[in-house]
């Protein structure tokens, strides 16, 4: 067998079994021999997990929470394969979960979710090479060396969709090879900690036959057939999100050229056809709404109540053709909404005037506290009958029979909406027909006639029946703040060019997307597709926008050696403070809209879940704002969320969210962080630590430097009016991040 020269192990110290890139078969097309036969016994729970030790340590202190086997013919288990998935915890902050191939016994997924003193920041940061050699030894424990023979230099093709783990550590990737030809997608993918161990594993390894590499046309004709016919997508897409950077605020909304799965981009290397993610067949998508209606915006500061919201659940039943009557409530909820703040709906039920009163005819109507349709359900309490159904009607009338509904529940907001035509595969479609399950047809949002990514929902049909019967929107506040295009930006040729420069066309092996419902492992196929950095193009600007070099800016460059070098790391991983272009600036005061955006993050923990707003009333609520925080400032949502959280009281009509926070600021905010709001308004119970308290600040103060949390500047003197910090605020919020956990 040929080897390919390697060198990058040599001055890690690794076995030369690992030094192996790649290894050519001499004839026809490799498939390593199976490990896996259906026929051989399955390993017993107790084998298992003595394999599962045998892979990875488990600390003694860590107690067996579950072992449970995985059939192959569970949902979303596609391999044809038996797994054992196993776990450990500790004291429900430490967990270990091990996945085992219960025919061989070969460490399929590990992860080990740390606890946090683990986490903590080190002085010296890992380096690429530290983590890389971190990853080589442990690969050369788990897998065999025929496996790594046929493997790629660490991180040499990094999948697409590769994600940077920035929160966990440094990811590194081993990609199989085929005869010289990357398997995009197949491999190993581990990730190293900064302490340097290895804290995730994950294996996807196809076993079966490969299509040959014997017959594929020229990448000259390839690259023709992409400029040809290969079409990526304009929409708006949410970049912050993308990147983990949730406290960049709105606005991260931004038009852009990407390929998404439906698009033709990829060339199939034996008959030169343009095909999409799917593998199927694909050309130039034509985006159609359903309408030309646009919904209003709603200006109104004062949030719907229960009676309103049941008047609006009438007015979307009066769309339908048939005649219903109200038939009462049957509850409601919150969840959380943009910026995590709270959104409340409440469910109407209503029954057909000429149904005969059927349950089955029954139909339940969700509205928000925005008045805005959350969702219908027809036969709500037989949701989850397990009665299957027939399979009469065809996709196509499951897809009018949606389109009927949604044009009549939804006729105000038609322009806004239009039908994803993505049929399933034929084995999906089997599957719906031996399950006896409802189609699920998808629909896409569009703000000024464009999509947004991700932004989708599902209108289930009875494929016996041919009725529509369910349909879950979301709320629409989230868009309708994102910018509307320009008259003039980059055009999709211009766009196309931007990514030749970016990425590199090349001949790979690639698994076809799944669809949303797996059924079985789809068969690999070999296509030419640009491969390269991971990104889009911006439309208004035709740069190149990276997420790989977007993310590594999250990263701060600025807090080594710094007193508070480890708090300031925590916070970060966290999620508590954001890091702009690398900087996350320590010594730089902190404003008052920015410890809200602070607080608001750090509330999401579960150490403080009893923050959490409860809503049992049906009267009325108010948005909470602020005349100087419109919905464009930064600050607008963690405001908001912090005033629902109780952290802010609002008084007056101004937060002045850019003026630099004060001590004393600080203090009532985490004083109400920890609960004690119902006191702070109360000074006549404490006795002042230090002279130059004002009765106002006195509570919070004295409660703060009772639990050694935030102590003057001097014996006698808080200063209450001088500002703080992002280290300082760092080191504040981590003792008592500790404290609430120590009290959890």
């Amino acid at each position: 067998m040929l080897r390919r020269k390697a060198s990058w192990g040599l001055s890690l110290g690794v076995s030369s079994s690992i030094l192996m890139t790649s290894v050519f078969a001499t004839a026809g097309v490799e498939g390593l021999a199976p490990i896996v036969h259906a026929a051989e016994k399955a390993l017993s729970q107790e084998e298992a997990i003595k394999q599962a030790q045998k892979w990875v340590t488990i600390p003694g202190d860590y107690k067996l929470r579950s072992a449970r086997m995985t059939d192959p013919d569970e949902d979303y288990n596609y391999t044809g394969r038996t797994f054992w998935n196993i776990s450990w915890e500790k004291s429900k902050v430490g967990r270990i979960y091990v996945t085992i191939d219960a025919a061989s016994g070969e460490l399929s997924r590990y992860s080990n979710h740390l606890e946090d003193d683990q986490l903590g920041s080190t002085k010296n940061k890992l380096t690429e090479e530290q983590a890389i050699e971190a990853a080589t030894q442990f690969l050369e424990k788990v897998t065999s060396e025929e496996e790594r023979s046929r493997l790629s230099k660490p991180n040499e093709y990094v999948d697409l969709d590769a994600y940077y783990f920035k929160n966990q550590g440094q990811l590194v990737k081993f990609t199989r090879m085929v005869n010289e030809i990357p398997f995009l997608g197949n491999g190993f993918q581990i990730i190293v900690d900064r302490n340097g161990e290895v804290i995730s594993f994950h294996r996807e390894w196809y076993d079966d036959k490969l299509p040959e590499a014997t017959k594929v046309i020229e990448i000259a004709e390839a690259e023709k057939k992409w400029e040809e016919e290969a079409f990526p997508s304009l929409l708006y897409k949410d970049l912050a999100g993308r990147t983990n950077n949730y406290q960049q605020g709105p606005g991260t909304y931004e038009l852009v050229y990407e390929f998404q799965n439906e698009d033709p981009q990829l060339v199939d290397a034996t008959n030169g056809e343009v095909i999409n993610l799917f593998g199927k067949a694909a050309s130039e998508k034509k985006i159609k709404p359903l309408g030309n209606t646009v919904s209003k915006e709603t200006p109104e500061k004062l949030l719907i109540t229960k009676e309103e919201a049941q008047k609006i659940a009438e007015q979307y039943m009066k769309r339908l053709p048939s005649n219903y009557r109200f038939d009462g409530s049957s509850g409601g909820g919150s969840s959380s909404g943009r910026g995590g703040i709270s959104v409340h709906h409440w469910s109407f039920d209503f029954t057909p005037q000429n149904g005969g009163g059927k349950k089955s005819d029954e139909v339940e109507v969700d509205i928000n506290d925005r008045g805005e349709l959350v969702s219908y359900q027809v036969n709500p309490n037989g949701r989850f009958e397990e009665t299957p159904k027939k399979m009469v009607i065809t996709w196509e009338q499951a897809e009018e029979s949606a389109t009927k509904l949604v044009k009549a529940l939804l006729a105000d907001q038609l322009g806004e909406i239009y039908l994803i035509e993505e049929e399933p595969s034929k084995e999906t479609l089997q599957s719906y027909a031996d399950n006896g399950e409802h189609y699920e047809v998808q629909f896409g949002m569009l703000i000024n006639g464009i999509p947004v990514a991700d932004e989708t929902f599902r209108v289930e049909v009875n494929p016996e029946t041919g009725v529509a019967e369910s349909l879950n929107t979301r709320s629409r506040s989230e868009t309708r703040q994102l910018p509307k295009a320009k008259e003039k930006h980059t055009d999709q040729q211009s766009a196309k060019e931007v990514i030749k420069k970016q990425q590199k066309l090349q001949l790979v092996y690639l698994q076809p997307v799944p669809d949303w419902k797996p059924v079985k492992q789809s068969e690999p196929l070999l296509v030419y597709r640009y491969v390269g950095d991971n990104g889009v193009v911006k439309a208004d600007t035709g740069e190149w926008y990276s997420f790989v070099e977007a993310q590594k800016k999250q990263e701060p460059g600025d807090i080594d050696e710094h007193p508070q070098q480890a708090v300031l790391d925590f916070a970060v991983r966290r999620g508590w403070m954001a890091v702009i272009d690398g900087q996350l600036g320590p010594e730089k005061e902190v404003t008052r809209g920015e410890m809200a955006m602070i607080l608001a993050q750090m509330v999401d923990e579960s150490e403080f879940r009893h923050l959490r707003p409860y809503f049992d009333s049906d009267g009325e609520r108010r948005i909470h704002d602020f005349s100087d925080v419109p919905s464009s400032h930064p600050s607008y949502d963690a405001i908001q969320k912090s005033v629902e959280y109780a952290l802010i009281p609002q008084t007056g009509k101004n937060f002045v969210p850019d003026r630099m926070i004060t001590r004393a600021e600080v203090a009532d905010m985490v004083a109400r962080l920890l609960g004690y709001n119902d006191l702070l308004d109360k000074p006549e119970l404490f006795k002042s630590p230090y002279q130059d308290l004002q009765p106002k600040h006195i509570p919070a103060v004295t409660l703060l430097s009772a639990h050694d949390l935030f102590k003057g500047k001097s014996a006698t003197n808080f200063e209450p009016d001088a500002t703080v910090t992002r280290a300082q605020i760092a080191e504040l919020l981590k003792m008592v991040y500790d404290q609430q956990q120590k009290r959890h």
